[in-house]
């Protein structure tokens, strides 16, 4: 077995997907730019945390259970007076996110889960 061959089994033994992936791309670029070992090393790493955080994200959308069509465009604001629109608004831009804040909604226990708590969670997605 070649050298590459064998990394790229370790590399697949250790669970390392985002650096398997890149592996050969990553090498050429490093020999094409006379990129040193530990320059080439920390774009390998990088690209192994994206793929991580890419995953994890996904995971976590996905474990949100968000309705793909509750958008806040799609939201009908004139079905319930009470719902403080520019309030809601705010909500969409998810700088409670910058500032470390929590957001809870609340509503009667006997309600499911619906748009108005939907549609603030779809645009706080990437």
């Amino acid at each position: 077995m070649s050298n590459l061959a064998d990394l790229k089994q370790q590399l697949k033994s250790l669970k390392l997907s985002g650096t398997l992936d890149t592996l050969e791309i990553r090498i050429m670029e490093a020999a094409q730019n006379q990129l040193s070992f530990t320059e080439m090393l920390s774009m390998i790493l990088a690209d192994e945390l994206e793929t991580r955080r890419n995953r994890r994200l996904q995971r976590l959308i996905t474990n949100a259970r968000l309705e793909s069509d509750k958008t806040i465009e799609s939201f009908d604001f004139t079905f319930n007076k009470s719902i403080n629109v520019s309030q809601i608004r705010q909500l969409t831009t998810c700088r409670f996110i910058e500032k470390g804040e929590n957001v809870f909604f609340c509503r009667p226990y006997r309600h499911r889960k619906n748009s108005s708590c939907q549609s603030p969670g779809s645009c706080c997605m990437p």
